[in-house]
């Protein structure tokens, strides 16, 4: 686009902007005949050639003029006042006329200098206009592509949802459909029409200020591009500056470039911004596909867009009145063509006028049904979630906050606004899968008894109530009562809702002025058996009207019952809420899950499952949100780094100082054959930890101690390593949420060998901390997305996984390995795929409350939660949370050649049927003698047979029947 206008001064803009008005009359005369050879011109292809040279020598001529005639009225002011000063020697009834006409013409002349005054300063305060980068003023859609390149989301703000097209790529039709319902004289006008302009000048200033709508293309185009802002008033110095800026839009562009803008910059309904945009939203296809009637059903909108939107989004199910068009399990869109119906009409017949096409095909499309026409273009990804396109974002987020140094909203500007293309690494066959199986009821565990007091409010483990029932707040119509022990009323006219009763009262801030919550608690719901959790509630009182005096109660003003009085509904001494006056958190069902599955080789995340039965857009995502882990901390908290340390010391030449004092036998490292006695221990004072199985069962090797998950046996081992090493580890392969600061922190063998740590880990962390073992040893930092483009196709980001050698590769060979026992051998059985071979670990915690299953095969790992979203138990603990992990796995892997995992690496050698580091096989053996006296299961002492592999598969024990893991005591309780 030219450049030759930006460089101007403002001064030179406003001598233009006169010598328009001077020109307006003879360029309307000129142009008015013009007009009729022209159109038979456009139904031809319309010509890309830029505007007349002609117009610069006639500004700058009527420039001149305009100067002349200003010069003039100062040389006529001059001469009237000197003929003013020779009234001395006139009589007194012209002395008079004179001081009549003298003052007639002084406020005259100040009123011309007053409005030029303020044209000026409103010339001054107009934006600057730079129309080689018009685009750049404007929010484009930001667009996420899956790995196979599939558009699967838009990313916009509310006048965002806009992708930019070129002139040519826009139909005829579309054009000429626009100017006969918007500006008939489009291609022969300079901007504005003035003789329209002047009248709404006039009304404005004898009519009460306000101005009735005149615009031309051009003029609204300046509006929506730099006086967005403003652009909704109706006011007099709004319209001088649409003036300025529709100068400088015609001065600058052609009238292609001029439609080509408007065209992308107008709002269309619907979230749509732009004839692309609306064009998918509506048809489901390019603009350049657009047939005629689609052209003027579109051009029919800009006149009242979200009125005339030919699509409405139901979400609730609330209107019956509209036709169905189609649906998702969260929305159903309405079609709404029928109001635009006569506008659409007159566009046509205005197209049939002006010759841009026959009375036939006028005829023919006046009788066509729009709607058949009608397919809602939501994107690939309309029925998926946003949990991975949140996750996404926000990786993003932060990669811009790092990279450009600037604050976090800023960055999300930059993606919702930005045009930006972002090439994720989600898989959607995979992430349609996961979604499928979260849907299944089948594979979530139950909710066991929970206790109730008399009003049916479910109570904790302290007896505290924990949720209150429904009915606690609402009566059968969702109606709530304020009753008259909850507030009081004040002589004033106010009331005075009371703290520590029903409702809880929070001081807070909104757009940067104070505001008062006043809030539900938490609540449950059971509809037909199922149980939903409602996390809070507000009354939907607005922000001015309430205050908390000293003792936290809330003052509820007396103008908010005059200004609402349909709020609160005075019932006896009661007041009564609707529902339409106050708002809810969704109903989530429970319990809930949470998964992420991530490629093991590159680091990509496939796919990620947040929560199930909830819609929207930021949703809680559970899936990197922690939950204690239980048991499935211990591969990477306590034997993962037990062989490393030992890897570390024989390389160094040391030797391990291990305790045997209580009848096991570590040899000179601890390794997977190392001898660990499965007996009671005293810590602090009393017997602690025990085991999810009654008792005791004596000596077993430190395979069959993961395999069997045996607290102990993983707390000994704790000891050996001592909490810094176990704490260094978990850090090493990502785990962001240990507490290691204060008196109180996961320092403890309760938080670090069985998992009951202070916050948790989440089950992204989780996945990446386990996909450390089949990647031999290197950790990668998953990722979201893999490439950023701009507008302009340009790269912004090209992102890839950091990796870090955590591991030997021997040893993550040996985990892997022993892992893989846990699903062939061990409690995990219930994780193993046909197609695939798998290694894992479960988790459950005390109660019930969580169920872990944490595993890979060769391609993938995965992490999965289940459990409530209080601490509720669950029926079955982690052995349903490994069949859950085997229905998804074994459809994600169903189609994949069967894999294996990495070769053992040379310094793995083997020994009596295990694995070890070279240099770190000591020998040891089992004492079946060694038991304590509580031990009611002895351990299989037998070595495993010949598996089709390069060696011997080493495993001790079948698989234990229990799911029930672990009994940790609290994190915050010394054991």
């Amino acid at each position: 686009m030219s450049d030759k206008y930006n460089n101007n001064n403002k001064h030179d803009d406003i001598n233009e902007f006169f010598s328009q008005f001077d020109q307006a009359t003879i360029d309307q005369n000129r142009r008015s005949h013009n007009d009729e050879n022209y159109t038979d011109s456009r139904r031809s292809r319309r010509s890309q050639s830029t505007r007349s040279g002609g117009r610069s020598s006639r500004s700058a001529n009527v420039k001149q003029d305009s100067t002349a005639s200003r010069s003039q009225k100062k040389s006529s002011s001059r001469s009237a006042s000197g003929k003013s000063d020779n009234g001395n020697t006139k009589k007194f009834s012209e002395k008079k006329s004179s001081i009549v006409l003298k003052s007639i013409g002084l406020v005259f002349l100040g009123i011309i200098m007053a409005a030029g005054i303020y044209v000026g300063f409103v010339f001054t305060t107009a934006p600057k206009i730079d129309t080689d980068d018009i685009y750049s003023m404007l929010a484009q859609r930001s667009v996420m592509y899956d790995s196979d390149g599939n558009e699967i989301e838009n990313l916009y703000f509310s006048d965002g949802n806009r992708t930019v097209v070129d002139y040519d790529e826009i139909p005829e039709d579309m054009v000429n459909a626009v100017v006969s319902i918007e500006d008939k004289k489009f291609w022969s006008h300079n901007g504005f029409n003035f003789v329209r302009m002047l009248g709404a000048v006039k009304d404005s200033i004898f009519g009460g200020g306000q101005i009735s709508g005149t615009s031309t293309v051009t003029q609204q185009l300046a509006r929506n591009v730099y006086l967005s802002e403003i652009k909704s008033q109706r006011s007099l110095s709004r319209k001088i500056s649409e003036a300025y800026c529709t100068i400088v839009l015609e001065k600058n562009l052609t009238k292609e470039e001029i439609m080509e803008a408007y065209l992308n910059t107008i709002y269309l309904g619907f979230n749509s911004y732009g004839v692309q945009a609306a064009s998918q939203a509506y048809f489901s296809k390019n603009v350049q596909d657009l047939n005629t009637l689609e052209c003027a059903a579109l051009a029919a909108l800009p006149q009242s867009p979200d009125t005339y939107a030919l699509v409405k989004a139901d979400y609730d199910n609330t209107n019956t009145s509209l036709p169905t068009v189609s649906s998702t399990d969260s929305v159903t869109y309405l079609y709404n063509g029928e109001i635009s119906k006569d506008r659409r009409d007159m566009v046509l017949k205005n197209m049939a006028d002006s010759g841009f096409i026959t009375d036939e095909e006028m005829t023919g499309y006046l009788g066509e049904d729009l709607k058949s026409y009608i397919k809602v273009g939501v994107s690939s990804s309309g029925s998926m979630s946003s949990y991975f396109t949140d996750y996404a974002v926000e990786q993003l987020t932060d990669d811009i906050v790092s990279e450009y140094g600037i604050d976090r909203s800023d960055a999300q500007n930059m993606i919702y606004t930005g045009g930006l293309k972002i090439y994720t690494t989600m898989d959607s066959n995979i992430q349609s899968i996961v979604e499928d199986e979260f849907k299944d009821d089948s594979n979530y565990a139950g909710i066991a008894y929970a206790k109730t007091n008399s009003s049916g409010d479910l109570l904790g483990d302290d007896g505290e109530i924990l949720l209150y029932d429904y009915s606690h707040y609402f009566n059968d119509k969702d109606e709530f009562t304020l009753k008259n022990d909850e507030y009081t009323a004040e002589s004033d006219g106010s009331i005075k809702i009371l703290a520590g009763k029903r409702l809880n009262i929070y001081e807070t801030q909104v757009n940067g002025e104070d505001d008062v919550s006043i809030e539900f608690k938490g609540m449950y719901v059971k509809k037909d058996g199922t149980f939903y959790f409602i996390e809070n509630g507000a009354l939907s009182i607005p922000q001015g009207y309430k205050k908390v005096d000293g003792d936290g109660n809330v003052i509820i003003s007396a103008q908010f019952f005059k200004d609402y009085p349909d709020f609160f509904v005075k019932s006896g001494d009661n007041y009564i809420v609707t529902s339409e006056n106050y708002s809810l958190k969704q109903q989530t069902r429970q319990p809930q899950a949470a998964t992420v599955i991530m490629e093991n080789s590159t680091g990509e995340i496939k796919a990620m499952m947040g929560g199930r039965g909830t819609t929207g857009k930021q949703l809680f995502n559970r899936a990197t949100n922690p939950r204690q882990p239980g048991s499935s901390i211990k591969p990477i908290a306590v034997y993962g780094p037990a062989l490393q340390m030992s890897y570390e010391y024989e390389k160094d030449g040391k030797t391990m100082s291990l305790d045997n004092s209580d009848g096991s036998n570590w040899g000179k490292y601890i390794t997977a054959g190392s001898i660990i006695n499965d007996a009671a221990m005293k810590y602090n004072g009393r017997t602690w930890p025990k085991n999810s199985y009654s008792g005791y069962r004596g000596q077993m090797t430190l395979r069959t101690a993961v395999q069997q998950s045996v607290n102990v046996c993983a707390v000994k081992t704790y000891q050996q390593i001592g909490p810094d090493y176990s704490a260094s580890m978990l850090n090493k392969v990502g785990i962001s949420t240990l507490d290691d600061e204060g008196d109180v922190n996961d320092l403890n063998p309760a938080a670090l060998a069985l998992g009951g740590m202070t916050n948790g880990i989440s089950p992204l962390e989780l996945t990446a901390a386990y996909a450390t073992f089949p990647n031999g040893g290197e950790y990668k930092s998953p990722i979201a997305y893999t490439k950023v483009l701009n507008s302009q196709d340009e790269v912004l980001f090209e992102k890839s996984a950091e990796g870090e050698q955590v591991y030997d590769e021997g040893v993550a060979w040996i985990m892997t390995d022993i892992l893989r026992t846990v699903v062939t051998k061990g409690i995990g059985s219930g994780a193993a795929i046909g197609s695939q071979p798998v290694g894992g670990k479960t988790g459950t915690t005390d109660n019930n409350y969580d169920a872990w299953f944490a595993g890979f095969t060769p391609q993938y790992t995965a992490a999965l939660w289940m459990g409530n979203d209080v601490n509720i138990e669950l029926t079955s603990g982690s052995a349903k949370s490994a069949r859950f992990w085997s229905q998804i796995m074994s459809r994600v892997c169903e189609n994949i050649p069967r894999g294996s995992f990495k070769e053992k690496p040379d310094n793995v050698i083997s020994s009596g049927g295990e694995y070890y580091t070279e240099g770190t096989y000591s020998r040891v053996s089992l004492t079946p003698s060694t038991t304590a006296p509580e031990s009611t299961t002895q351990p299989s002492t037998t070595r495993p047979s010949s598996e089709t592999t390069e060696t011997t598969r080493p495993s001790d024990t079948k698989p234990s029947t229990t799911e029930k893991e672990t009994d940790p005591i609290s994190p915050t309780e010394t054991p």
